[in-house]
């Protein structure tokens, strides 16, 4: 029986390239033949792939696949992907990858209220690079005071679900021109503009925001964020959307089914109803169209008996159905979606009976209150509250997060 140290080098290369890139230090110790071929750079270019998706080294200064598998990827590639940080009630989404010779954390945030058909705002909040000794260089990216140093930490070595961020240096977030030169850049950033004349009630959140917020810029913790697949045979495909919340602004859900529900959760949150609670569902089962007339007044829609207007055919959605706001009702970012479609909205393509979280500040007296899910079509719903005279607006998040 021939012995693998025989083979020809071609040969043996190409079927080391097949083993994890953690066991190829260790195998390269077993015999010289090894050594020479797991030098090979296009073994470590097939493992920066297939492990990682990662097949360029333009940024890396000069590194070698065999650099960039060792000391970045190995040690840090488990943080590609999506993540939520727990920043209080409000959470987050960021998204970490390969950004131009670098593992950059892209933080989205929702657009300014109440333009929910924007794009989300993104900010970098940290970097891993080599540096010019071509040694890992990890950054804490935030604040108005340049790159600094900071901390990574895997919290569970099983499922790589979690990880703390620690700043080195939370001195350099603060602003040269002190706290209230802080909190007024971060309202412009927040709100789009340096407009001042806000409700009071609009104040007092923005301001209990900015300093909860800042209480997690030293040390925050992440946890994964796994998205939905697409579906067959659903009123709307699932994914993140942003969403209408009235003095909270705009918030970013996960929308998913389970089973016959369909669930939007909060990606990002608010004092009253904070991330991942489920903050509307609607039942599959539960479809119905009604007219103009029953959509006129809000009693008519709360009085209406469920038996007569829930409708059991197999083609709901096929066929659009009225849409009227009712008078009395008050939305947010309905303009915003009726000019990104070019026309008004007087049809939709299905509506179900759902409910909607409600909670008075800090998640006290929480409750599920009645509600119409109505679906417009594949990029746009909306969530009639009905006890809250209100109409929530979702506009599908068009940014890649593959």
């Amino acid at each position: 029986m021939a012995n693998i140290t025989t083979l020809p080098p071609e040969l043996l290369t190409y079927l080391l390239s097949f083993l994890p890139g953690a066991d190829l230090p260790s195998v390269s110790l077993v015999c010289k033949r090894f050594h020479q071929a797991v030098e090979v750079g296009s073994v470590w270019q097939k493992r920066c792939k297939q492990e990682f998706n990662v097949d360029c080294l333009d940024g890396w200064k000069n590194a070698t696949f065999k650099d960039l598998y060792t000391k970045i990827l190995h040690h840090y590639g488990y943080i590609f992907g999506i993540w939520q940080p727990e920043i209080g009630p409000y959470g987050g989404l960021v998204q970490i990858g390969v950004v131009d010779g670098a593992i950059i954390a892209q933080q989205h945030l929702p657009p300014c209220d109440p333009n929910v058909t924007a794009p989300l705002r993104t900010k970098s909040t940290f970097s891993i690079s080599l540096n010019d000794d071509g040694k890992a260089e990890l950054r804490c990216l935030k604040g108005p005071r340049g790159p600094h140093k900071c901390q990574i930490t895997l919290l569970n070595e099983e499922s790589k679900d979690s990880f703390c961020l620690k700043c080195c240096k939370p001195d350099k977030h603060r602003h040269p021109g002190g706290r209230h030169e802080e909190l007024r850049s971060w309202l412009e950033e927040e709100l789009g503009s340096s407009d001042e004349n806000l409700h009071d009630h609009i104040q007092e959140l923005l301001l209990m925001k900015f300093m909860i917020t800042s209480q997690y810029e030293a040390v925050c913790l992440y946890n994964r964020v796994r998205l939905p697949s697409p579906l067959q045979g659903v009123p709307i495909q699932p994914g993140l959307f942003k969403g209408t919340y009235g003095s909270h602004g705009v918030e970013i859900v996960n929308v998913t089914y389970c089973g016959d529900k369909i669930h939007g959760t909060k990606v990002t949150g608010d004092p009253n109803v904070p991330a991942c609670q489920l903050s509307i569902e609607a039942s599959l089962d539960k479809p119905m169209v009604l007219t103009l007339e029953q959509q006129e007044r809000l009693p008519l829609l709360e009085s209406l008996n469920v038996e007569d207007v829930i409708v059991r055919a197999e083609n709901m959605g096929e066929h659009l159905q009225p849409f009227k706001l009712p008078n009395g009702v008050s939305d947010r970012g309905m303009c915003q979606v009726e000019e990104s479609r070019s026309k008004p909205i007087h049809t939709c393509r299905a509506r179900y009976f759902g409910t909607g979280l409600i909670a008075s500040h800090g998640f006290m007296n929480s409750s599920r209150t009645p509600g119409h899910l109505v679906v417009f079509d594949d990029n746009f719903f909306g969530f009639l509250w009905l006890e809250l005279r209100s109409l929530s607006v979702y506009s599908r998040v068009h940014e890649d997060f593959t």
